[in-house]
């Protein structure tokens, strides 16, 4: 072995370590590492994650952007007794493996995805002999304490070690296989290893190298690092038989590294050595578009001829010019930027989709711009008709790929999956993985447990976390010290600092990963050439790339999104039952009036429960005072509702009803923003107002919108400066020019909206709206088919048919269908597969038995024709109780008499079986074997309910507190006047328990949580331990309890932590309301809604105050002619909570946009501030 001299090492390259990419066993990210290797010096950085690759492009778009090498690796597990050998004795060792070259690289895309597809075995496992055939351009290291050559020596087995150095120099080459020596002096094994290494590496001829194990980048993230261990493998860090990391597994400095290897510093020195001979290189933004087959046609003239056939069908034979001059830009374009193929691949499996009777939507996102979309039938709208434009899709002066989304009915979008996946490949087609990280709570509660604080404890802390704002959370290192609240605890409480200050480190780590909801990728060669693969994770089935999609894309491969839509669904299902119901009826979606009278009747009425886009409670406001009658409305409203620009429908209607003057800034604008009565509302019209008023192309307007969305100043400086230079040249006024960029340009290309995508779903919006409006039945039983696992849903949707005259009975077997099913138009039935304990099976053997012979005529029919094996106690029961056998008596005493009713069937079939007929039983109506029930007296209504949410979940004929909200009322307070007032203090409600469960804590003391009601909505109860052992033998679901406790708030969600109850007699309460004159017989409930907070009301019903769009600063809306002195109270109030939060004031001005920044940051999550807000607004 050389001699290096020490002196001469000035660097170190760490090789050996693990990211959080290792799921909950490494804490550090890849560009902490990149950015600690670059600032101590090293040339190189590698990571080696548990198993997986996940990480590769992370490290290498990071390490290439640092100025450093990347090294691409990972810590394989070897199987000894061969990788598809699946027993508890084939026990895994590791070895770090690193691609020196191209060849390598693409050897270990190989190596993990056959690991992960064919040696998953609790990890992703390969053997010798896949080594031996995809070693080739890898670098072998032999890894740490859980290798297969420092366990064979620290288990006295240096023999073993011997052949097993042996077998991995013949298979890597000896100057490619490495034995790693680690300094960890803290573990009595290291220090036996590296002895025994030392001299093995003399006698087998096998280099040294130094490594460290990394699993996080600074010493001091240890005991963070230590907590993750625990939230792994569900431990406290006071359990004392657990895994720990002893010693220092941080990325040491080179300097800390060059002295721990005093000893051996050609181990540091063969660092810098593998480091130099590691030169992968990757390539990006190559697009990898598959050749889809047009037999001996060129893909350009087929896109053409299939364009062609498709322009006459929706054009006719005498096009316009400006359709034809369209169609031959899109196609020259298409062919410019090499996207011919792209078009065929959508048009092909969205035909394929549609033949086969799966509902598609009519488009989604920017596709609808394009008039060869259209052509093909991938989007349903006419571009031109709409002023839809083809640059905001694909821009000619920005090649990037086209980005086409498609919805599919949810409930079939598997089979479109499918089609793809046998056209082209099952090694060229995945889904794409995601991975959930923790955010700001679940790190917090992650950590807490791990560091064995309590329940309590840890909800304290969770529970001052500021709120999410459109869903994420502010980082936890900015909220302790922007957020009142949240600082203070920090400050002042030891046990949340601890909690705190590991959660800070915990926040943003992989805690899972999971399947993208929609990508998928189709590959032009097969997908393990650029990316390793695995199998879906959890119930999923499939196969996912282990590269999540932004490093997909980058590499070029192509991705569609394949969504599932449930309002598709609905569509689907209502078309289906329509063909049952009125098979006469030919309705064809893409040939609706689009100016029918009696959808938008229903929309001006706001009766748009299960209306796609429409329903909430928000929208349904706003459409009656919008009174919408042209399509053009249902666009405007679906892009206007939401945050930012949703300030603006008040003066959307006010000029659609003519009570404002609508003007513009300039004549040119007219033309641009009359449809929307002088509002720039969509990102279309910022594009047009460039072109025509600063002298754009579309494709320079498209990148003046998207330098805007970015919000780089330096880009927005150059935007603007290009838009007033334009305008002059077209001989505008430069004041003016300022004035529209400023006003108009910047605000509303932040969050205006895409009219494609708008356009899109405001005709699935119509759709549905026709159908409900034409054939209400059918499309509320669709609706509540697809809904029927929401018992929230059902409930709204019952509510929603007793409005519109359709009464919702219990099941039938007789009337039902398997699902909701139609019986007329004024009727809808429970489906039978409602019923608890009537599987699919038995269902169907039941509807066949009417569809084959008729209706059952009475009990006795029954029996006679539905399979005995079927009318067991349970099925008996379960559909007395239900109301499905409502036609042959009263539920109790045919519930009762189960025995009676299972023997005659075995009877009576058992015997017609045997030949034994009763000769009259061929007349007509004859059923003369007579079936004896015992009688059993009718119950009360109240347990009838009852029954009816037993078996089928939910309250059907009634619920057992209509009638008694008066009642309740003077009893204390009503759950649905609960709100955030009255949190922490003493209340007092009467309800029902609709919920309950107890459970037995970790101390073998019991408690119990539930749902309480009464009839204006539910609330979450909890009974800790020391209240349970007083009071929780009095607790029973069902039961009606007078209740006082706390009300508490547990995240979002309201509870009320129970102090004490006192049991109440349902039958006395229903007898005082009577007599009191409180009880109100016209009241009917089906099921209560729950209590929500008025932040969450706000979210569904749009009255929102101040929003932060994404991307872009929270927003102040005011309304036109705010008093000034509401102006003139915000400035102290906003000062007087200062934070990190950009802040704007917009207050609309002659159908313009006034916009004043704050020129300092708000903390805008302060709940003192937000309540001062709506105070302040309010006036």
């Amino acid at each position: 072995m050389a001699a290096v001299n020490l002196r001469t090492l000035m660097s170190f390259v760490h090789l050996h370590n693990h990211t959080h990419y290792s799921i909950l066993s490494a804490l550090a990210k890849p560009d902490q590492y990149v950015q600690l290797a670059k600032s101590q010096g090293s040339p190189a950085v590698a990571i080696t994650d548990s198993g997986v690759m996940y990480g590769a492009m992370d490290l290498y778009k990071y390490a290439k952007a640092a100025g450093i090498k990347p090294i691409i690796g990972l810590e394989a597990y070897i199987a000894p007794l061969g990788h598809t050998n699946k027993t508890p004795e084939n026990r895994y060792y590791t070895l770090v493996l690193l691609a020196y070259n191209n060849e390598g690289y693409q050897n270990l895309l190989k190596l993990s995805t056959i690991a992960a597809l064919e040696g998953f075995y609790y990890k992703p496992r390969m053997d010798d002999e896949l080594l031996e055939k995809y070693g080739a351009g890898l670098i072998a290291l032999s890894g740490n304490l859980s290798g297969g050559i420092p366990r064979a020596i620290l288990e006295n087995n240096v023999d073993s070690a011997r052949e097993m150095i042996k077998n991995y120099q013949r298979i890597f080459g000896k100057e490619n296989f490495y034995l790693e020596i680690e300094h960890h002096p803290e573990v009595a094994n290291w220090s036996i290893l590296n002895s025994k290494l030392l001299t093995l590496s003399e006698e087998m001829g096998a280099p040294l190298v130094a490594a460290n194990d990394c699993h996080y980048a600074y010493p001091e993230d240890a005991e963070a690092h230590d907590v993750l261990i625990c939230v792994q493998m569900q431990k406290t860090v006071q359990d004392e038989h657990r895994l720990r990391f002893v010693g220092n597994y941080a990325m040491r400095s080179p300097e800390d590294m060059i002295e721990a290897f005093r000893f051996c510093p050609e181990a540091v020195a063969n660092t810098l050595k593998i480091a130099e001979r590691c030169n992968v290189t990757i390539e990006f933004g190559k697009y990898q578009i598959p050749v889809f087959d047009t037999g001996k046609e060129e893909t350009e003239d087929y896109l053409r001829k299939l364009c062609e056939v498709g322009f006459e069908e929706r054009y006719g034979k005498n096009p316009s010019d400006e359709a034809k001059a369209r169609l031959e830009f899109e196609l020259e374009t298409i062919h410019k930027m090499g996207f011919d193929a792209y078009f065929l691949i959508v048009h092909d499996f969205i035909r394929h989709a549609k033949e086969t009777g799966i509902v598609v939507g009519p488009g989604r996102g920017s596709a609808a711009g394009s008039i060869i979309a259209y052509c093909l039938r991938i989007t349903e709208l006419d571009p031109l008709k709409y002023g839809l434009l083809f640059e905001r899709f694909l821009n000619p002066e920005r090649i990037s790929m086209p980005d086409i989304d498609v919805d599919f009915a949810d409930n079939r979008r598997e089979e479109v999956l499918k089609y793809v996946t046998e056209k082209y490949g099952e090694d060229h087609v995945a889904q794409i993985i995601t991975f959930g990280t923790l955010a700001a709570k679940a790190a917090i509660r992650d950590a807490g447990r791990a560091l064995g604080h309590s329940y309590a404890d840890v909800d304290l802390v969770a529970k001052k976390v500021p709120p999410a704002i459109l869903g994420k959370y502010a980082p936890l290192a900015e909220s302790i010290v922007s957020d009142p609240e949240l600082s203070k605890l920090y400050k002042e409480n030891a046990q949340a600092k601890e909690i705190l200050d590991t959660a800070i480190k915990l926040e943003g780590t992989i805690r899972q990963v999971g399947t993208h909801a929609s990508a998928v990728i189709i590959a032009g060669k097969p997908l393990l050439e650029t990316t390793p693969i695995q199998k879906a994770t959890g119930e999923k089935e499939g196969i996912i790339t282990q590269y999540s999609m932004k490093p997909c894309e980058e590499l070029g491969l192509l991705k569609m999104d394949f969504l599932g839509l449930s309002n598709l669904s609905i569509v689907e299902t209502t078309l289906g039952i329509l063909r049952r119901t009125k098979p006469e009826l030919k309705l064809d979606l893409e040939k609706l009036p689009m100016d029918d009278a009696k959808t938008y009747e229903l929309l001006k009425r706001g009766e748009t429960t299960g209306v796609f886009q429409l329903e909430s409670g928000g929208m349904k406001r706003y459409l009656r005072d919008l009174k919408p009658t042209e399509f053009g409305d249902i666009i405007a409203m679906v892009s206007l509702y939401r945050p930012g620009p949703m300030q603006f429908i008040s003066v959307y209607i006010d000029g659609k009803h003519g009570k404002k003057k609508v003007t513009y800034l300039h004549p040119s604008l007219e033309a641009v923003l009359k449809e929307t009565y002088g509002i720039a509302i969509y990102q279309e019209q910022i594009l047009e107002i460039a072109k025509r008023f600063a002298g754009f192309s579309l494709g320079e307007a498209d990148l003046l919108r998207r330098a805007i969305g970015k919000k780089v100043m330096k880009e927005l400086v150059a935007q603007r400066q290009k838009f007033i230079e334009g305008a002059i040249a077209q001989k505008n006024d430069k004041k003016l020019a300022e004035k529209i960029f400023d006003e108009v340009i910047e605000p509303f290309a932040g969050y205006g909206f895409n009219k494609s995508h708008a356009a899109c779903y405001a005709l699935i919006a119509y759709q549905t709206a026709y159908l409900k409006a034409h054939y209400p039945a059918e499309f509320m039983a669709a609706l509540l088919t697809s809904d029927a696992d929401n018992t929230e849903r059902v409930v709204v949707e019952i509510e929603e048919c007793r409005n519109m005259g359709i009464a919702v009975l219990p099941p039938s077997v007789n009337e039902s269908r398997a699902h909701f099913t139609v019986v007329d138009d004024k009727t809808i039935r429970f489906g039978l597969m409602a019923v608890k304990g009537m599987g699919e099976g038995p269902v169907r053997e039941i509807i066949h038995a009417r569809e084959r012979e008729g209706a059952f005529t009475n009990l006795e029919n029954f029996a006679k024709r539905v399979p005995a094996k079927l009318l067991n106690k349970k099925s008996i029961v379960c559909l007395a109780y239900a109301g499905a056998i409502d036609d042959f008596g009263e539920r109790a005493e045919l519930a009762a008499n189960y025995d009676e009713i299972s023997d005659y069937a075995k009877n009576i079939q058992s015997s017609i079986t045997e030949g034994q007929n009763d000769l009259f039983a061929d007349l007509e109506g004859a059923d003369t074997s007579s079936l004896k029930l015992n009688h059993v007296p009718p119950v009360e209504s109240t347990q009838r309910f009852k029954w009816e949410k037993e078996t089928v979940g939910l309250y059907i004929s009634g619920h057992p507190l209509q009638g008694l909200k008066r009642y309740f009322q003077g009893k204390g307070k009503l759950i649905g006047q609960l709100n955030e007032k009255l949190v922490d203090k003493k209340i007092k409600i009467t309800g029902l328990v609709a919920q309950l469960r107890k459970v037995m804590t970790k101390s073998g003391r019991y408690m119990a949580m539930g749902e309480i009601e009464d009839p204006t909505a539910r609330v979450n109860f909890v009974v800790f331990p020391q209240a349970y052992d007083k009071i929780g033998a009095l607790l029973d679901a069902d039961k009606v309890y007078s209740v006082e406790g706390k009300l508490d708030m547990r995240g979002e969600d309201f509870q009320v932590i129970v102090d004490s109850l006192k049991p109440l007699s349902l039958d006395n309460i229903l007898k005082a309301a009577n007599e009191n004159g409180l009880f109100d017989p016209s009241e009917h409930i089906v099921g209560v809604p729950p209590l929500r907070s008025e932040e969450k009301a706000a979210e569904e019903t749009g009255g929102v105050e101040g929003s932060e769009v994404a991307g872009g600063p929270y927003i102040i809306k005011l309304e036109e002619g705010t008093d000034p002195d509401v102006l003139k109270k915000l400035k102290p109030l906003l000062e007087a909570h200062k934070g990190d939060t950009t802040v704007e004031i917009h207050m609309p001005s002659g159908g313009m946009l006034k916009r004043v920044k704050v020129p300092f940051g708000v903390n805008t999550a302060s709940a003192e501030l937000q309540g001062e807000l709506k105070k302040l607004l309010a006036v």
